[in-house]
């Protein structure tokens, strides 16, 4: 028997971690606060590593999603390693990249569940990445004053309308903003394509629905046509 992998939620769970665990170190007010990233990326490494032990068991190949998670494990072991306040050019690269693999593979675990045709599930996974997006910016923007201009802030990233009232200012909210946009159009895609295939469905159902009924007038005709033709035959039976 042939050992499962552990259930998605893990791998799901250490990669949304890594989110807070990336802001957490780099705006870290206090020392604790930093140190706290530095945990959470610890405990991403676990669960990537858990995931990792189980899906090596079930299958001996090594195919593209485990190379993305050996190079999530690796980043998470490097950036659990303490640093100080001021990245390098070099070491925002290097955070930048893994937050770019992170996001790739977060992409590969949800994109199974994503179903065209559930309009309500995808819109309320939007309204909620909003809603995280809008605390992300009250945190991470100084010109961002409330909730409300947090929630506006990432909605007019997300739909890339940028009205220019409001703009990420700072390295982190910048980052954080690139991020928002990548979410947003994907969520923005789904969102549409579960509009059109609602409508294309309704279309689909009507002309389903006509060509039922043209299907019944034509086996009437076949049947009215056979017992047209069997009537010659039982008179010179008779």
């Amino acid at each position: 028997m042939k050992p499962a992998y552990l259930s998605p939620a893990t791998l799901l769970s250490g990669l949304i971690l890594a989110i807070p665990a990336f802001y957490l170190v780099l705006t870290g007010p206090t020392p604790a606060y930093r140190q706290g990233g530095s945990w959470l990326y610890g405990l991403i490494a676990l669960l990537v590593a858990l995931q990792l032990f189980t899906g090596r068991r079930a299958n001996s190949r090594i195919d593209w999603t485990s190379a993305m998670d050996l190079a999530i494990l690796g980043g998470a072991l490097a950036s659990a390693w303490p640093t100080g306040q001021g990245w390098s050019d070099l070491e925002w690269a290097l955070r930048l990249g893994y937050c770019g693999i992170v996001f790739i593979r977060l992409a590969t675990v949800v994109a199974p569940y994503v179903v065209p045709r559930g309009l309500l599930q995808m819109v309320i996974l939007a309204a909620f990445l909003m809603a995280v997006a809008g605390l992300g910016f009250l945190w991470l923007e100084p010109r961002v004053h409330s909730y409300a201009d947090g929630l506006w802030l990432a909605f007019i990233t997300g739909a890339t309308v940028g009205y220019g009232d409001l703009v990420p200012s700072t390295p982190a909210s910048r980052v954080f903003a690139a991020f928002i946009v990548l979410l947003g159009y994907a969520l923005f895609s789904v969102v549409t394509a579960s509009i059109a295939a609602l409508l294309v469905g309704e279309d689909e159902k009507r002309l389903r629905h006509a060509l039922h009924a043209d299907l019944r007038l034509l086996r009437n005709d076949i049947a009215s046509l056979r017992i047209g033709l069997n009537l010659p035959a039982d008179r010179e039976k008779g």
